[in-house]
């Protein structure tokens, strides 16, 4: 994973280790690697499955701003609603970044783990002293010779190391040499030049500088490809951004989508839609639909309502709500997919937005029917048309009469739809067509793969969704939810 801070600050413990950082810096996690992520209040954080290209340990990076952009496109592809989204973004890091200095081994008994501590912030308490704090009735000898038993290293030196990685840290940020030196409890630069030097073969400044030329390049891989049945052009050239367009699919809940950049064309229960750039809508449950954006445009989603808390009328006229970097909306994407990316923000705020600057038809009884159906289904996607409609207190011929005339679809394809917006969800969750088939109440194996094939066109075996479970699992949130509402 990589976790680029776009805005503010944030701190992330790989492991043992916290590393503070900064607007436009990051750092690439290898798969493994046990991770916190604290955002500060105001920050943005995008975290981003990202290959290594071989590496194997953490990377502090550079983020420069005019990269934010292509890592966004990268994230929205992540979220699954795209066709075509083939995984992980390739990543590659250029100019020549410092391997992180290897921490010391940490002492064992509590004693000695306490008198560690107060060593590590910072050389101003005297060794006596800080033994006679964290065990007291020690002596001094004593302390030392448990102290190279337990970790091989002498108190001394493990300080110094000590102090060093968090010099390095400071100095990947930019931060002043003196200002370090101080701040790590030496006197003056030469003397922390010196211990520097000798820790890590570079001097304070080679690091600084050689941690500010390190910065990465994200790919999305796929881009210009068609996935098999798409109908797009063969040939495409390598590397380009093509038009995309969701998959086709019926929500089992209320989702607002947003052009965060560019426009994007919205077909919705048969009805065509523009959006501009900075515009928004809100897409009913159980409502057919498929965007198509430009080449270069960004479409997000922005958050989702269970159909539980009402109809939502069809989309007449979007919500005005503002551009990518504006209001405070990616915040709220962020907050609606993941747990580390912000901090105290309202998940429901961008929902909020568009709901309240939107234009959307009245809502009709069978507005009301519709999305309660398409609610129940994505509950229990295995139900039959007729006992769904007992289950909903109408007839199966008025269940059947409502589903025509708002989606075009006949009940039978309406359903398939649902079922299979599902299906290429769980897929992305890395559950097995054969899994998927048993729980959306197929007998066959055969008959499953001919209804994704139907909607998808491709087979759930060779249409390569990505399995993005890590990912979401990384990301704090379980995407079943969301996902079967986008």
């Amino acid at each position: 994973m990589l976790y680029a801070v776009l805005r503010g600050s944030a701190e992330v413990s790989i492991g043992g280790e916290r590393l503070r950082l900064r607007a436009h810096t990051g750092v690439w996690v290898p798969a493994g690697d046990l991770v916190a992520v604290r955002p500060s209040p105001g920050a943005v954080v995008l975290p981003l499955p990202v290959s290594g290209g071989g590496r194997t340990v953490a990377t502090r990076l550079s983020v420069p701003e005019h990269a934010h952009t292509s890592l966004l496109h990268a994230f929205v592809d992540v979220l699954g609603h795209l066709d075509g989204a083939d995984g992980p973004a390739q990543f590659e890091l250029t100019g020549d970044s410092p391997e992180p200095l290897a921490a010391p081994p940490a002492p064992v008994s509590p004693e000695l783990r306490a008198l560690a501590e107060l060593l590590t912030r910072g050389s101003e308490t005297g060794l006596a002293e800080a033994v006679g704090s964290a065990a007291p009735g020690w002596s001094v000898r004593t302390v030392q010779r448990r102290f190279q038993s337990e970790t091989g290293w002498g108190i001394a030196a493990w300080a110094r190391r000590q102090r060093v990685r968090a010099a390095a840290d400071m100095l990947a940020e930019g931060r002043d040499i003196e200002w370090v030196a101080h701040r790590v409890g030496y006197g003056g630069v030469p003397a922390f030049s010196r211990a520097f030097s000798e820790a890590t073969g570079a001097t304070p400044g080679q690091w600084r500088q050689r941690s500010a030329d390190a910065c990465m390049r994200v790919s999305a891989p796929g881009l210009g490809r068609t996935r098999p049945g798409s109908g797009g052009e063969a040939g495409a050239r390598p590397g380009a951004a093509p038009e995309r367009r969701t998959w086709t699919r019926v929500n089992g809940a209320h989702v607002a989508v947003w052009a965060a950049r560019g426009g994007a064309q919205l077909i919705v229960g048969g009805r065509e839609l523009s959006l501009a750039e900075g515009d928004a809508v809100i897409i009913p449950a159980g409502t057919p639909n498929e965007f198509r954006t430009p080449a270069g445009s960004l479409l997000v989603p922005l958050g989702f309502r269970s159909a539980r808390t009402g109809a939502i009328g069809a989309p007449v006229k979007p919500a005005a709500i503002g551009s990518l970097w504006e209001g405070g909306l990616l915040e709220a994407v962020l907050a609606s997919y993941t747990r580390v990316g912000v901090v105290g923000v309202d998940p429901d705020r961008g929902f909020a937005a568009t709901i309240a600057g939107s234009v959307r038809a009245a809502v009709t009884p069978d507005d009301a029917l519709l999305g309660a159906a398409a609610n129940l289904f994505a509950r229990e996607p295995d139900l039959r048309l007729g006992v769904a409609a007992t289950r909903l207190g109408v007839s199966e011929r008025e269940f059947a009469r409502v589903i025509h005339e708002r989606t075009g679809e006949s009940p039978a394809a309406w359903l398939r739809l649902l079922r299979m917006t599902r299906a290429r969800n769980q897929l992305g969750d890395g559950e097995t067509p054969s899994e998927i088939s048993r729980e959306l109440g197929y007998a066959h194996l055969p008959a499953f793969s001919r209804a994704f094939r139907a909607v998808h066109g491709a087979g759930p075996t060779v249409l390569g969704v990505p399995n993005l479970k890590p990912t979401r699992a990384a990301w704090g949130r379980s995407m079943r939810v969301p996902a079967s509402a986008l």
